[in-house]
């Protein structure tokens, strides 16, 4: 209290229980006050300002305090909202792609005949560009792979007799599959097979067997892509091969471009 600090200040003494106004009539009635009331004024006055500063000071330390603790609050809400985002989005992204690949798995496709694969190498590439998806899914059971081998095989051909003399097992699938290949898959012999299918072609034209233009071009295309599949390319071997397509098209063909 202010008055009860100026009272003690001049030197009167102050009962515990003193009052208000009896507090005031001590001042008023004190030497001190007496002698010089202009002096005890300006001490209350300065008291008070200083008692003022102090709670005011008092105040703004408990505002800034109670802003600091509601600046922690939101910091801790938003955080909280964004840590709450974010598992309802990986959620909601995680039931997404699980719904995408149930939805996948319950799309039934037709069922796919397999290609069989008997003693022409001719109907290797295609055999093995079918077989090969089955051969590299992981999905599959090395066993389940073994009985699809013997199913693209045909009765009582060669590529049977190979797979045929392994046992049934998913362990020595992979040796089946390689002793297949280097039979019928072997780059070197198919690409004398497709270079031989060209020179038969180069002589069925020289021979006049009439052959229309579409069915030729065909037949052209076909050995080239085959050819472009085992690594024998129009830019790496275009002194070899441009010759024999030349060589597929009737002189007169030429001149006829050459007149146009």
């Amino acid at each position: 209290m202010d008055i009860k600090y100026v009272a003690a200040e001049i030197g009167e003494e102050i009962s515990w229980n003193i009052k208000i106004v009896g507090l005031k009539d001590l001042i008023l009635n004190s030497i001190e006050y007496k002698k010089d009331p202009e002096f005890v004024q300006e001490h209350l006055r300065n008291v008070v300002s200083e008692r003022k500063l102090q709670e005011t000071e008092k105040d703004k330390k408990e505002k800034e305090h109670e802003l600091e603790i509601r600046k922690l609050e939101a910091v801790k809400e938003l955080e909280l909202t964004r840590i709450q985002f974010q598992n309802k989005s990986e959620s909601f992204s995680s039931n997404s792609t699980a719904d995408l690949n149930n939805s996948k798995r319950k799309f039934t496709l037709p069922r796919l005949k397999l290609r069989q694969f008997g003693d022409n190498i001719k109907d290797w590439l295609p055999f093995w560009s079918q077989f090969e998806q089955i051969h590299k899914d992981e999905d599959i059971a090395p066993e389940d792979k073994f009985r699809y081998l013997v199913q693209a095989t045909v009765s009582s051909s060669r590529a049977r007799e190979i797979v045929g003399s392994f046992p049934p097992t998913g362990a020595i699938c992979q040796r089946a599959i390689e002793s297949s290949q280097s039979c019928f898959g072997r780059e070197d012999i198919l690409v004398e097979m497709y270079v031989r299918e060209f020179l038969k072609l180069i002589l069925s034209v020289q021979t006049k067997e009439k052959l229309s233009l579409t069915s030729l071009y065909d037949k052209l295309e076909s050995h080239l892509r085959a050819l472009e599949t085992l690594g024998v390319t129009t830019d790496k071997c275009a002194s070899i091969l441009y010759p024999m397509v030349e060589s597929c098209f009737a002189a007169d063909f030429f001149k006829g471009l050459e007149l146009k």
